[in-house]
């Protein structure tokens, strides 16, 4: 085998590294890459009312986007949607997975994980469509309040913002939970004994120790389920009505019942440009955190408490 520099020639194993990188790299391009060119493209474009469109270069759809209220109020609204669905999961998956994390039991610690994320193996049509069955007026939570007595009738809470919310949670809590999952079980428990035998009272070590170590995942997670939350049309579309509706729902609608295809490719390009945005400013706060994660405690500040 030749020799270069005292080690072994990697010309043959490097040129079979390169050709197993063509397949996934061309799929890749030709899937993701070349959609998203030809939808940018598209996006300027105009469109003939029952004619279809013509190749153009016109703003006219970014500035129909940007100047009627109802796309921008629908872009708002999917933000704040998606913001409260991350605190939401963030505020139910948190303790859970922390008290799965204790659990003594390896065995037990599977199973729960496993009953956790167990939801994922069925499509969003399918939870979606269940949800809207039980939180119906006729069967469900409805009927279950009535019979325990809390509402004189049965209530029924789909279509609308609670079914929403509920089925938004529903869907992403997995995520949640497997991001936070992974990040609370790396925290080395010796860290947490140690502080205790300083004098730390539980809470404190949580609080000081815990939560910044687990702040990397946390962060993560959040981040991950406001992003799937934003490109998620199945939920909004089955529970909520046109009040709820995000801005996929609006981009789908406008592409197959208007047939306006240049104006959803616009919304879609707005949308994607701002999901990139947001998370490239969270992939930066979350690296600072990694780098860092006691940043602002009082471990980082040798004050009392460990």
């Amino acid at each position: 085998m030749a020799m270069r520099g005292g080690f072994p020639a990697q010309g043959a194993g490097g040129r079979l590294a390169r050709a197993l990188l063509v397949f996934p790299v061309g799929m890749l391009v030709v899937f993701f890459v070349v959609p998203l060119i030809m939808m940018f493209v598209v996006s300027f474009y105009r469109n003939l009312p029952g004619a279809g469109w013509e190749p153009a270069f016109t703003l006219e759809n970014y500035v129909r986007a940007f100047s009627r209220g109802l796309y921008r109020d629908r872009l708002v609204y999917t933000l704040e949607i998606s913001a409260l669905n991350a605190v939401l999961c963030l505020l139910i998956g948190y303790p859970f997975t922390y008290y799965l994390v204790r659990l003594a039991s390896p065995f037990w610690r599977k199973v729960g994980l496993t009953l956790s994320i167990s939801t994922l193996w069925l499509t969003y049509v399918v939870r979606s469509y269940a949800w809207s069955v039980l939180l119906s007026a006729t069967s469900g939570v409805g009927q279950l309040l009535m019979w325990l007595g809390l509402v004189d009738r049965p209530t029924g809470y789909t279509p609308g913002p609670v079914a929403t919310v509920v089925g938004l949670v529903y869907v992403f809590l997995p995520f949640m939970i497997l991001s936070l999952y992974g990040s609370l079980r790396a925290i080395d428990p010796s860290m947490e004994e140690a502080s205790m035998n300083l004098g730390a009272r539980p809470w404190r070590t949580f609080l000081h120790v815990v939560l910044p170590l687990s702040l990397p995942g946390a962060a993560a997670g959040a981040v991950m389920v406001f992003l799937l939350t934003m490109g998620n049309y199945v939920v909004p579309s089955i529970l909520g009505q046109p009040a709820q509706w995000t801005m996929p729902v609006i981009i789908t609608n406008q592409v197959m019942n208007e047939s306006n295809v240049p104006f959803g490719a616009a919304m879609s390009v707005i949308l994607l440009a701002v999901l990139g945005l947001l998370a490239y400013a969270t992939g930066r706060l979350v690296g600072k955190a990694r780098v860092n994660p006691y940043a602002g405690s009082r471990v980082a500040q040798g004050g009392e408490g460990a």
